[in-house]
């Protein structure tokens, strides 16, 4: 198996031309790729949809068990897109999400599921992924387990790759996550509201309180002796593909404090993939490793994750997509436990309720890739995909679609 999903790279983009594409290449793609759309997109809730761009509409139909484009509005949902915005969204720089997020989304009808889950048809179409289906995704072990430091690297890959995450206990001692939260009142004196690096939230009593403080290895000497420990660095080799920390020194770590009752700003995330606002075929998989420097458990702002979500084409975000068979299950962790997540799982944290909780996040991401061996990797998954769903489990290097 391999996590190493690329497929892209940024200097092939080409600008995209609506009315080719909607006359000529997608109908092709969509027939060329009908196989690996059909299953999931049967029991997806699709309705005709309207893109509009460059002064023209396109309807997005499907009857049967096959998806077609008719040329101007035949009713149902509709988005507006720049020409910008179309190119982005078909080169996977940017997503639906992403727009929504943006307050870019213009959908004069509809909503944002119904953007996604033609989304899910396009990139399909795209590049040659299968869209999840019931019983897609099958696990050979329990979709819950824990690690420690004594487990073998390749325990951990076996399971990172299958079910998309880990938690590691007791990586770090209590002593060391002392050391690392008396250093978050050091820090903050130096994030001011404006500053791209802080974050920001406002909680039910009015308060505003900083949240998150990028490049906290800058004002922590505990936190970067920790980070180039091999301890940590350990994780970086658990794939097997060369994951490295790009990031320079002094902005490799970002501390959160996840106070209660936020009412205002970003603290606790909704469900999501680390890929949800773009960029999946250029970046996935990259490791985020979540340090406890306190515990957390379902009153004290948990991480959730959704195994298996990184070999399934579903909605990115921001919740869990509508009847799908992945179940989520809950990582309580205890001080100085580690959990790390592929990029394309999908997770969410928790409210705390009872107790702020503070955590560090650093991460590991791939090595650059270059055309040929981006070309390489597309041929390989798309050689893996064109078989049978049913015997493509057991191939070698197969992650899951």
């Amino acid at each position: 198996m391999s996590v190493d999903l690329r497929t892209r790279v940024d200097s092939e983009q080409v600008p995209v031309e609506a009315r080719p594409f909607f006359r000529e290449t997608l109908p092709s793609l969509l027939d060329a790729h009908q196989a690996l759309i059909e299953p999931g997109a049967s029991e997806l809730p699709l309705a005709d949809f309207c893109i509009e761009t460059d002064g023209e509409a396109w309807t997005l139909c499907w009857h049967g068990d096959r998806a077609s484009v008719k040329a101007g509005h035949h009713g149902g949902a509709r988005v507006r897109l720049s020409t910008q915005q179309l190119s982005d969204i078909l080169n996977d720089q940017s997503t639906p999400v992403a727009l929504m997020s943006n307050r870019l989304l213009e959908m004069p009808e509809g909503g944002l599921p119904d953007f996604l889950n033609w989304w899910l048809v396009v990139r399909a179409a795209l590049d040659g992924r299968r869209i999840h289906a019931r019983g897609d995704v099958t696990f050979k072990t329990a979709t819950s387990r824990s690690f420690t430091p004594d487990d073998s690297d390749e325990e951990m890959r076996e399971f990172l790759e299958e079910a998309g995450y880990l938690h590691i206990q007791g990586l770090f001692d209590e002593r060391e996550m002392k050391a690392v939260e008396d250093d978050f009142p050091v820090a903050a004196p130096h994030f001011e509201k404006g500053d791209p690096s802080a974050w920001f939230a406002t909680t039910q009593d009015g308060v505003e309180q900083l949240v998150r403080m990028e490049g906290f290895d800058r004002y922590s000497q505990t936190t970067a002796e920790l980070i180039d420990d091999e301890r940590f660095q350990r994780i970086g080799g658990i794939p097997g593909i060369g994951h490295v920390q790009r990031r320079k020194t002094g902005g490799r770590v970002g501390a959160l404090s996840k106070p209660i009752g936020v009412v205002k700003g970003i603290s606790d995330v909704p469900w999501h993939k680390d890929c949800s606002l773009g960029r999946h075929s250029y970046e996935c998989c990259g490791l985020t490793v979540g340090i406890s420097v306190t515990g957390a458990d379902a009153d004290s702002g948990q991480l959730r994750v959704v195994p298996g979500s990184h070999r399934a084409l579903i909605w990115p975000a921001p919740c869990i997509q509508p009847g799908i068979d992945l179940e989520p299950v809950d990582l309580p962790t205890r001080t100085g436990d580690v959990t790390v997540h592929l990029s394309c799982t999908q997770h969410m944290s928790q409210p705390p309720v009872t107790r702020t909780r503070k955590v560090l996040y650093s991460g590991f991401g791939q090595r650059p890739v270059d055309p040929e061996a981006a070309e390489a990797n597309r041929q390989r998954l798309m050689a893996v995909r064109s078989k049978t769903h049913t015997s493509i489990s057991q191939e070698p290097g197969y992650l899951g679609d």
